[in-house]
């Protein structure tokens, strides 16, 4: 199995790292039969790369970890090599300003559900294009709520696995209705995340995000938002809240590694406050950032 991204004919080209190796993407070959493919027995972890440096990558190695760990994928892999190796990859490539992506498999199998036997991992690391963001010029986001339901209470909602159907479904969904993004809820009606983002919304100065029952990632980004919001001196909750209790609220907005902070100005249909503090919350998020 062979991926190829279009490009230039004259661009150089595009190194990427498989089992081990860096080289040129048209070189590298997944087994028909990897369970990731197959399954999606798989992990996978998105970083944001600035100046060279990938963003809070402890903090993403250590989901990765974690993730591994929950679906007893590569126990006894060398993590501090894995570090080594996204290094190179990015020098490799010269890249100042990317998206990382780290893709983790429990590798080629017997066919069959089953995850017993002598697997050897599948890692894939690879560099993509980063979106330009700038905080005082970003465009809000339109929402609508979905009809896709998420499990509120499941363990597997701390790993960010590689199947990811509800989340394509309902981003399916939000397209066809012409917004950017849909909001998943969980079978008790409560909010939980969007398709690749948290939720926060803003109710007197103090920040608020769902808990992590409530069925979202325990995100990256999301957990640096709370700190730096705790930093200035705005308080922070975890709470439940279901859809409508969002349209009064102060401000809404959502986080993940790529889009970074993003403001929502409509849910439903309804036309949201936005809040100065999302703002102030991204430009900290910035200097956080380039102080790396």
């Amino acid at each position: 199995m062979i991926y190829k991204r279009p490009r230039h004919p004259h661009t150089a080209a595009v190194i990427v790292f498989l089992n081990g190796q860096l080289l040129p993407e048209e070189e590298a070959k997944v087994s028909v039969f990897d369970r990731g493919f197959l399954y999606g027995d798989g992990i996978f972890e998105t970083i944001r790369v600035n100046n060279g440096k990938p963003f809070l990558l402890d903090r993403h190695i250590g989901r990765l970890q974690h993730g591994m760990g929950t679906l007893h994928i590569g126990e006894r892999y060398d993590f501090v090599q894995l570090l080594q190796h996204a290094t190179a990859l990015i020098a490799k490539n010269n890249c100042k300003n990317a998206v990382l992506r780290i893709h983790v498999t429990r590798g080629a199998g017997k066919r069959g559900y089953s995850p017993s036997g002598n697997f050897e991992p599948t890692v894939l690391m690879s560099l993509h294009e980063a979106p330009s963001i700038d905080p005082d010029t970003a465009r809000p986001r339109k929402l609508i709520t979905a009809t896709q339901v998420l499990s509120d209470h499941d363990p597997m909602s701390t790993v960010k696995t590689t199947n990811k159907l509800p989340y394509i479904l309902a981003k399916r969904e939000a397209e066809v209705a012409g917004a950017d993004d849909a909001l998943l809820t969980n079978r008790e009606g409560n909010v939980s995340e969007a398709t690749s983002s948290n939720l926060f919304w803003i109710n007197n100065s103090e920040i608020i995000t769902p808990p992590l029952q409530s069925g979202c990632l325990s995100g990256i980004t999301r957990g640096m938002v709370l700190e730096l919001a705790a930093s200035i001196g705005l308080p922070t909750h975890q709470l439940n809240a279901v859809p409508r209790d969002l349209y009064t609220t102060d401000g809404v907005f959502l986080t993940n590694s790529v889009s970074e902070i993003q403001t929502v100005n409509s849910l439903d249909g309804h036309d949201l406050a936005v809040s100065p503090l999302i703002h102030q919350l991204h430009l900290a998020y910035h200097e956080v950032m380039a102080a790396q």
